[in-house]
């Protein structure tokens, strides 16, 4: 993989490019993890496409890095498809990475094939209700309460089912500090707000989740966002959170379907 980097006034970005096709498959991260858990998708989408994966700026090497948000990480998105010169891109998502991937197509459409969703939610803040937003609201103070080890063990076993995905997790998160990993989840809240109107991307979407995600409401919110929507959803089966790591295989599979399809 050739591992390259762009440059703007808040920071330095990190992104690794493979295979070699007209046809551009970019994968986003969630919060407090980075490029490497596309690992399985960047080996086995360079067979037939370009495959690009990145460290969302405040992850991974894209730090350090001036006003974090998803807006600017949207934006940040759409730069390297810029150096890269490709036109159009497929969007894939996971979690935090769901909602950057929604705004560089909101702001963006013409520089969008497609949209995929992993265990993530709606950017319209129409689907969170009130009791959802306070909840979100006190995560980041929530967070800063529990004993550091005790916080990232948790999170690592929440998100994934496989053993060696569990350590891969917990080997990331210990490169952020507490107030680090409270500072993101604020800045993934807040960036929620902005997007207070009902929109409908124009871009094909596919939802997917695994069948084991506990966490929050995400399978619920999927569930709505297909149903509202018309979208089309598939569950990952054996899998939590990070569901295109825990099942790669089976998730790999659902993509390229969707791929075809377009």
């Amino acid at each position: 993989m050739n591992h390259k980097t762009i440059i703007n006034v808040r920071g330095t970005v990190h992104y690794w490019v493979n295979g070699a096709s007209d046809e551009t498959i970019l994968f986003t991260h969630g919060a407090t993890m980075e490029h490497g858990m596309f690992k399985s998708q960047m080996h086995h989408f360079s067979k037939n496409y370009r495959v690009i994966s990145w460290d969302v700026p405040f992850h991974g090497l894209s730090r350090p890095y001036k006003d974090f948000s998803l807006q600017h990480a949207a934006d940040d998105l759409i730069q390297i498809l810029d150096a890269e010169s490709i036109p159009r891109a497929y969007l894939v998502g996971q979690s935090m990475g769901g909602y950057i991937i929604q705004i560089a197509a909101l702001n963006h459409p013409e520089r969008v094939r497609s949209l995929m969703s992993i265990d993530s939610s709606p950017i319209q803040l129409s689907y969170y209700s009130k009791m959802d937003r306070w909840l979100l609201s006190i995560t980041p103070f929530l967070l800063k309460l529990y004993p550091y080890n005790y916080l990232v063990k948790t999170i690592a076993t929440q998100i994934a089912l496989d053993k060696s995905i569990q350590s891969y997790a917990l080997e990331v998160l210990k490169t952020y500090s507490t107030s680090e990993i409270a500072f993101i989840m604020d800045a993934v809240y807040k960036g929620l707000l902005s997007y207070k109107k009902n929109y409908r991307l124009p871009s094909p979407i596919l939802i997917v989740y695994g069948d084991k995600d506990k966490s929050g409401k995400v399978v619920e919110y999927c569930k709505r966002w297909a149903k509202l929507e018309n979208r089309a959803l598939k569950v990952i089966s054996n899998a939590s959170h990070n569901a295109n790591q825990d099942n790669p295989k089976e998730f790999n599979r659902i993509l390229e379907e969707f791929l075809k399809k377009i």
